[in-house]
């Protein structure tokens, strides 16, 4: 029993360093060179309201972050952001969100399908206790038509 509790704890930390330690091994303050030398080249790039840069970091489409790195005017990291948060999720508003509020609140979606007249996103994510699929749906008009939280089935992953 102990050697199982080691071993998940062991596997717990590689894990947590290998994703969720992205932003503390770049810290605010750091230049913009550094962090792309430290995690490449961004996936997209988006321009801010202050005349910064949103640099955004999606490690799908099986990976279950993306972090946005906000470049200020002097090519400085300012802040670092876990975009795929139950509360982000969840902030997507049906017959309000435009596909642009979406993508700048969630990053690139892992794949982007097309059914019965609506454009359909997804994101694979955590939502305790599992791992699953974030999915919404565009009407016609290029709003949110709904969004659905699926099972991932192809993960037997569980979330801590």
């Amino acid at each position: 029993m102990k050697f199982h509790f080691r071993l998940y704890t062991a596997l717990l930390l590689v894990s947590a360093l290998a994703g969720c330690a992205i932003p503390s091994a770049i810290p605010v303050g750091a230049s913009a060179d550094e962090l792309q030398q430290r995690l490449g080249k961004p996936s997209e790039i988006h321009k801010g309201a202050q005349g910064n840069e949103l640099w955004d970091y999606a490690y799908g489409p099986e990976g279950l972050e993306t972090w946005r790195f906000d470049i200020d005017r002097n090519r400085k990291v300012g802040s670092a952001t876990q975009l795929l948060t139950q509360e982000r999720l969840y902030r997507v508003v049906p017959g309000v969100s435009t596909a642009d509020d979406v993508k700048m609140l969630l990053g690139k979606p892992r794949d982007i399908s097309h059914l019965a007249g609506e454009t359909i996103w997804e994101w694979r994510v955590a939502i305790p206790p599992e791992v699953g699929v974030f999915v919404v749906r565009f009407g016609p008009d290029g709003k949110a038509s709904g969004y659905n939280v699926l099972e991932d089935i192809k993960s037997d992953d569980a979330v801590p």
